[in-house]
């Protein structure tokens, strides 16, 4: 049985853990961030995100762009290192286990496995440490897990922090995720009760824009909230599909409304509502000053929604 099939994506292991289930015994007691296997061509990386107390020997380049990771290696590694150049050419199977925090109350906490990357590229100006930038291959954009959730959309201007990467995937989606990226089914969409509502990859996108609230209630209630497509997916293209601004983060209420174009925004933000909804605002608790934040790539799809209210 491989590594990976020992692993559950999502999961929390600790090192010690590890070392157990895989018959790794220096595995329990390494401090560092990354672990050559004995019993296997695999090799972990451990990532604390948040570096407290560390930021003066270490940068924030270590974070998620889409399905692609950024990791700086240990500060002795360059791109010719042995252990790096095996990761590189695929004869290390490479293993990321990542945390946001290493202590939460003074608690050590466990790292999630977040699955097998591959070599995609490195930044060739670095060295000691060497910044590569993998391809996640077992990303999941339909986790309803928030551990692996909130690791996805962590980025460093969170902790306060910025990163020095020079090479930039933001928006970038491989062909194979592309391939998995369906029209969901109206019980995916409207099954409110998981947090699989939406789209994966592009509910992810619409989470991180609109701060995992609802662009006008706020509410952070975030297995409720759904990914509502501006242009309707049978109306746009395969790029304007995947586009996160074509797309606003509602409540269910209003993601309904709007849904049906019984609502609408203004290219400043301002809430238009049908005259259909009549008698039923109050009904229906409708914020007739409601008001959202709308950037320039929104307005055109605002300008095609707004051409079909009823």
């Amino acid at each position: 049985m491989s590594v990976h099939e020992n692993l559950e994506l999502g999961e929390k292991y600790s090192k010690k853990y590890l070392a157990e289930l895989l018959n790794e015994g220096g595995l329990s007691t390494v401090r560092e961030g990354v672990f050559g296997c004995k019993n296997s061509d695999s090799y972990f990386l451990f990532i604390d995100l948040e570096k407290e107390g560390k930021e003066d020997r270490f940068h924030f380049n270590d974070f998620y762009e889409g399905e692609f990771f950024h990791w700086d290696s240990q500060t002795t590694q360059h791109i010719d290192s042995p252990k790096i150049q095996s990761v590189v050419n695929g004869v290390l199977e490479t293993f990321l286990f990542v945390r946001i925090t290493q202590k939460i109350k003074g608690q050590t906490q466990p790292f999630i496995y977040c699955g097998r990357v591959n070599y995609s590229e490195h930044d060739a100006s670095t060295a000691k440490p060497v910044h590569i930038v993998f391809q996640n291959i077992d990303y999941d954009d339909y986790t309803e897990n928030e551990d692996l959730t909130d690791i996805y959309l962590w980025k460093p201007e969170k902790a306060g922090m910025t990163s020095r990467p020079t090479i930039l995937k933001k928006g970038m989606v491989s062909s194979q995720r592309k391939a998995n990226y369906t029209k969901p089914t109206t019980t995916e969409r409207k099954g409110l009760v998981t947090s699989r509502v939406g789209q994966g990859y592009f509910r992810n996108q619409l989470i991180e824009k609109f701060d995992a609230k609802c662009a006008v209630t706020k509410t952070s209630i975030r297995n409720i909230l759904i990914a509502s497509h501006i242009v309707p997916w049978s109306e746009a293209t395969e790029e304007e599909r995947l586009d996160k601004n074509n797309g606003i983060l509602l409540s269910p209420l209003y993601d309904a409304l709007f849904d049906k174009h019984l609502i609408s925004f203004q290219d400043d933000g301002e809430i238009i509502i049908s005259a259909k909804v009549g008698d039923e605002l109050n009904t229906l608790q409708v914020d007739q000053e409601a008001k959202i934040k709308i950037n320039d790539e929104m307005k055109p799809y605002l300008q095609r929604h707004r051409n079909k209210l009823k």
